[in-house]
């Protein structure tokens, strides 16, 4: 093994007795870049990593590239960065007792270590985190479809290995296979770790079947990425400086001052590309940096949820997606009370962010996270994150043409009889229901499900009641979605309907929709919108009008203007 030590004087100082140490140094940029790691969360071919940071932005890089390319510029903000190996870092008094000392860095030469050591050393540091991964969660369907791709591939280059696996094949798959494996059924909040636990075993047997050891990538995941989680330090904050001083140097290195320092170099007696290294650690500028001496992962997503939202807030969609799908529900839960004081909605994110993964949600894949490569017709998170709260909260379901708050109505006159929830009191009973995987989300997903397979359609989605765009759709978008829940919650307020089991919530959707006498075509056809504005007041409350009195009167014709 090739190892490498750096050492650097630091400041070691705690902020509180209860808190960890934080130990602040400074680095060349190029030396943080050999030994910190960036777990972004990212798509790798057509799956997620389960990392905390965002993707690099190239337009920031090349803005900090050129700011530090004048070395008179100084950049005041820390890097943060926190442990992620704490045997690899080594913090030595100068004498007993004082916080002055030496940091010890010490990591690998990762150029050396191949593509399958790193996907295994991955797993072996997930299986620490999580005690219940194992081969047992492992879809093993999945598994069995990566190496049908990787044969696939290898046979449609005639065998020519050459290019070994640096294609990237997952945007083949497109299934979301089911089956009664448990990493399909593992409660919600580790299930993404689970499917990222199971891709990453499923890169090492085709490795292993096909007699590979190395690869720069395989089938979409490649080795800086996999390292962003296993060199000893990660970066909470501050990626794009980074990267911004790292390019810098690089740059400085190819000017005339910097070739002739590498010649004169290689003319002492050093290799070109040791020599070329040197001139760029040189030239490279030296970046503060926090540490702080802590390598849970819950920490880790702590600080950067809260430096970020609260500096430059990052999209509900991305701080959903990261707060709920970046860490197990243990770790969460030693998280999830510091992240609600800090002002972070935790459950709303946690709720949604389990809609728009889980299997059997109607809104899977159809709605934007956050992350690169969203398409700009999905549906907004916040949307999403609206039309639970009416389901989830009980309240928010007023009709934009009427004063009425149905959710709430219904909440106050009927749901102490609501045979879906336990608890003896009030506040327990809405306490079970709203929790996260309460009652609600069933109700909700049951729904919603319904809505898309009555009056949508999921396949060809530019028509007018297409679902998963909403460029086309006079179905899947805020108002007509937000108007339905506010009808149905107006319905069984004024039916009196206390839904006492999940059969008595399906019979009512059925009376809802008047045993089929409401035309399953209401939302696909031209409803003539050409320069409305469907966000006006005034188009919300024609549209909620207009859907409100043709439900309960079927029998009328179809409405026919939906433009004030």
């Amino acid at each position: 093994m090739s190892e490498i030590t750096r050492t650097y004087q630091a400041f070691r100082t705690l902020q509180t007795s209860e808190s960890k140490p934080l130990v602040l140094f400074a680095a060349p940029a190029v030396d943080i870049d050999e030994w910190v790691g960036v777990p972004q969360r990212r798509r790798l071919g057509d799956e997620e990593t389960s990392g905390f940071q965002r993707e690099e932005d190239p337009r920031r890089i090349r803005e900090l590239t050129r700011f530090f390319g004048d070395r008179h510029n100084v950049a005041q903000n820390p890097l943060l960065a926190a442990l992620q190996d704490s045997k690899r870092i080594v913090f030595e008094e100068l004498e007993p007792g004082s916080p002055f000392g030496e940091l010890r860095i010490t990591y690998e030469d990762y150029s050396k270590v191949s593509m399958l050591k790193l996907l295994k050393r991955l797993v072996v540091r997930l299986e620490e985190r999580v005690d219940s991964l194992n081969d047992s969660v492992v879809d093993q369907t999945r598994v069995a479809r990566l190496l049908e791709l990787e044969s696939q591939r290898i046979d449609a280059e005639n065998g020519d290995e050459g290019e070994e696996l640096n294609g990237d094949v997952t945007n083949e798959y497109t299934g979301g296979d089911d089956g009664d494996d448990a990493a399909t059924v593992l409660l919600a909040e580790e299930t993404r770790i689970v499917e990222f636990y199971t891709e990453l075993k499923g890169r090492i047997k085709v490795l292993e079947h096909l007699g590979i050891e190395d690869a720069d990538a395989v089938q979409g995941f490649t080795k800086s990425a996999l390292l962003g989680y296993l060199k000893p330090v990660v970066l909470v904050d501050g990626q794009h400086r980074l990267r911004g001083a790292v390019m810098s140097a690089r740059s400085l290195s190819k000017t005339a001052q910097g070739e002739d320092n590498i010649l004169n170099a290689v003319e002492d007696g050093l290799d070109p590309a040791e020599a070329e290294r040197q001139v760029i650690r040189e030239l490279s500028r030296k970046l503060p940096v926090s540490l702080l001496m802590d390598e849970s992962p819950s920490e880790h997503v702590f600080q950067f949820v809260v430096v970020n939202q609260k500096a430059i807030p990052m999209g509900k969609a991305l701080l959903g997606t990261i707060v709920s799908t970046s860490l197990s529900r243990d770790e969460l839960q030693q998280v999830a009370k510091r992240l609600q004081g800090a002002g972070i909605e935790l459950e709303d994110s946690q709720a949604v962010a389990y809609l728009t993964r889980d299997e059997a949600s109607p809104f899977r894949n159809v709605v934007q996270t956050g992350m690169g490569g969203d398409r700009p017709d999905l549906l907004k998170w916040s949307v999403l994150q609206g039309l639970v709260s009416i389901f989830r909260k009980l309240q928010g379901g007023r009709p934009y043409h009427a004063k009425v708050d149905y959710a709430k109505a219904w909440r106050e006159n009927y749901f102490p009889e609501c045979g879906l929830v336990s608890g003896d009191s009030e506040s327990e009973r809405l306490e079970d229901w709203s929790r996260p995987d309460g009652p609600w989300r069933e109700v909700f997903i049951r729904f919603y499900s319904k809505i898309r397979d009555y009056f949508g359609d999921p396949v060809d989605v530019d028509t007018f009641n297409g679902w998963g765009s909403t460029s086309e759709s006079n179905l899947f978008n805020k108002i007509s979605l937000t108007i339905l829940a506010c009808d149905y919650f107006d319905f069984i307020y004024t039916q009196g309907e206390p839904l006492a089991s999940l059969e008595d919530f399906e019979a009512s959707l059925d009376k809802w929709l008047m045993g089929g006498r409401v035309n399953a075509s209401y939302f696909n056809r031209d409803w003539k919108l050409e320069g409305a504005k469907k966000d006006q007041l005034i188009v919300k409350q024609l549209w909620s009008q207009n859907w409100h009195e043709y439900r309960k009167v079927p029998s009328n014709v179809l409405p026919r203007k939906f433009k004030p």
